[in-house]
């Protein structure tokens, strides 16, 4: 013989409240884009310790391209500390696109040379912060590689064209 289920009112009253009171799971998306950017502004500042060392802060502009199509301004301001040839640096970046939806995310990593190349490499890791639009209550991680393709030349402060490829995942919150 079968049993019939009993549901009381009360019951399945609260059974809903919890089904409707559970967090939802956000999937996680990947972000991938590739920057060009040049330096608009860099100071520097020798350190007494030696002739090899030297801090800083500084500041690229350029676009972000996307696999699908989409760009957006890149704008990024951060701080370095050389020891000629490697050092570290940590700074922030501003991802601007053209429906108003934005991005920010810290990030900190190294510099250094390969064999044979007198320009410098980066890699690093970074947390995204904030966003708007589309990105509102953006959160997750990424990662980066690439390098300068041009030096910065202190006499005239132009170029330090980089190219520098982003990788991560996300999620979008309240």
């Amino acid at each position: 013989m079968c049993k019939a289920l009993r549901f009381s009112l009360p019951g399945l009253v609260l059974a809903t409240a919890l089904l409707l009171a559970a967090p939802t799971a956000r999937a996680e998306q990947v972000i991938r884009f590739k920057v060009v950017s040049h330096i608009t502004q860099v100071h520097l500042l020798h350190v007494a310790d030696s002739k090899k060392h030297i801090m800083g802060v500084y500041e690229h502009r350029g676009v972000a391209l996307f696999p699908d199509g989409q760009a957006a301004a890149f704008e990024d301001q951060g701080s370095f500390d050389m020891y000629e040839p490697e050092g570290s640096h940590l700074g922030y970046v501003k991802l601007s696109f053209n429906d108003g939806s934005w991005i920010v995310f810290k990030y900190q990593g190294e510099e250094y040379r390969k064999a044979g190349s007198d320009l410098p490499f980066i890699k690093g890791s970074g947390k995204f912060l904030s966003g708007a639009g589309r990105y509102q209550g953006i959160k997750g991680s990424l990662t980066y590689d690439g390098g300068y393709i041009t030096p910065y030349d202190e006499k005239t402060k132009s170029v330090g064209d980089s190219v520098v490829e982003y990788s991560g995942s996300y999620t979008l919150g309240e």
